[in-house]
């Protein structure tokens, strides 16, 4: 199937490939002056050849014109040192359709069993995240993996399995352990055997994919030990530093249904402890992903919208931490819309993305407030606004069916995982992790 698809789409471009041959001929005889007008010509039809399909009419070009697809292969370098996919997205008008079916999954734990529990958070690159693609014909040897449909970077369900498996025995829960091997085997699963006497049982744990809507080049320039210098320098498609993620990771207790109550509560309470040290420990020093022993696929140790939620009615909903924030001042009130935003006659191009002195001085009398009051909300606003805005929401928003955490860090995480594990003993577990 795959050659029959290149098979068409060279079809569909040899005319275009054979006209920029022809032109690199006629740079190669041309005098200086008509180089640079020739030059010109050849990037603006070599643009017009950077397709979804570009690695193919690079694999051909290689074939009949070295000269032709290093150009090429120049051209797209360029063009690929820093890609925006939002922008194709928005392009095809499938934002919406990505963000709800693949960027921020939705997870029902009412059709669950009792006491499974879901982690999200959206994570921020400390470093570059590559991985390895199975696509033979890509320009560069060194391909990110990305999904089959709409070409998205992503960290498949498999790859975070391995990753927190191997964060969890380097933090010397050693498999060898008895006791924390068993806890990683119900976690996890146990290992693939060939052997008819080990009976295959699937873990608890359910990844999501992480898709990312960025993507730019590494480049690795090894040095030769003798002279000091680079040799060949080598292109690695990668997701660019600082690049958010959303991951999801969904723990569902199937195998303790039927048991005593309190042996599926100490169990859960063990489990989600060291999940959230996995977790910490993967995302700020192990990393994911290719390259992890250089440094490759880390995150920084704050989160956003971090969220544990947990399918039980014995735990209060008390216990969620909803950062409560004191009202503004009387004075303040008159910059604010009823759900703590800024109004819209403020925003402007000063600190905090509102208006700066000298732009509020020509409005100020709109709303009455003398010019250092201004400075004194916006400095309110700056500290203050977004967490505001947050906890009305908070309020106003239908209670949730079950529980949920929030943290704002893989610290934070822990901690609340701790306070989960005590809420449950106290309930009637008793934590012997």
């Amino acid at each position: 199937m795959n050659i029959d698809w290149g098979s068409v789409l060279y079809q569909q471009e040899k005319t275009s490939i054979n006209d920029l041959k022809i032109i690199v001929e006629e740079i190669d005889q041309a005098k200086k002056e008509e180089k640079e007008e020739l030059e010109k010509k050849l990037e603006a039809k070599l643009k017009d050849l950077m397709l979804p399909n570009e690695h193919l009419a690079y694999h051909y070009m290689a074939t009949i014109n070295q000269k032709l697809s290093d150009n090429f292969r120049a051209a797209w370098q360029k063009q690929n040192l820093k890609v925006n996919l939002e922008e194709v997205i928005e392009k095809w008008e499938l934002t919406k359709y990505i963000k709800d079916n693949f960027i921020y999954p939705d997870v029902n734990l009412s059709t669950l069993p009792s006491y499974s529990f879901v982690i999200k958070l959206m994570f921020r690159l400390k470093k570059p995240y590559i991985s390895l693609d199975e696509n033979d014909f890509y320009i560069i040897d060194n391909p990110l993996r990305k999904d089959k449909v709409l070409s998205l970077p992503f960290v498949a369900s498999s790859s975070w399995k391995g990753s927190l498996q191997n964060s969890l025995w380097q933090l010397k829960y050693e498999p060898e352990n008895g006791l924390i091997r068993r806890i990683l085997r119900r976690i996890f699963g146990n290992e693939k055997s060939l052997s008819e006497e080990i009976d295959l049982k699937r873990g608890r744990l359910y990844f999501f994919p992480t898709f990312f809507t960025k993507k730019s080049l590494e480049i690795i320039n090894p040095h030769s030990r003798e002279r000091r210098v680079g040799t060949v320098p080598i292109l690695m498609e990668s997701v660019p530093q600082d690049t958010t993620g959303f991951f999801t990771l969904l723990y569902v207790p199937f195998d303790l249904i039927g048991c005593e109550e309190n042996e599926i509560k100490k169990q859960v309470a063990c489990d989600i402890q060291l999940i959230s040290e996995g977790l910490k420990s993967m995302f700020t020093y192990y990393g994911f992903g290719a390259k992890t022993s250089s440094g490759y696929g880390t995150a920084y140790e704050s989160v956003e919208e971090g969220t544990i939620t947990l399918k039980t009615k014995e735990i209060e909903f008390s216990l969620k931490n909803i950062e409560e924030v004191a009202p503004p001042a009387e004075c303040y009130k008159k910059y604010l819309n009823e759900d703590g935003s800024i109004k819209e006659e403020l925003k402007g191009s000063g600190k905090y993305g509102l208006l700066s002195d000298k732009e509020y001085y020509k409005i100020k009398n709109q709303l009455g407030g003398s010019r250092n009051e201004y400075r004194d909300f916006r400095q309110w606003y700056g500290l203050n606004g977004e967490k505001r805005q947050k906890y009305l929401y908070s309020l106003q928003s239908p209670k949730p069916e079950w529980p949920i955490w929030n943290f704002g860090n893989f610290s934070q995480l822990i901690e609340v995982s701790k306070n989960i594990a005590t809420s449950l003993e106290f309930s009637g577990a008793h934590n012997e992790c």
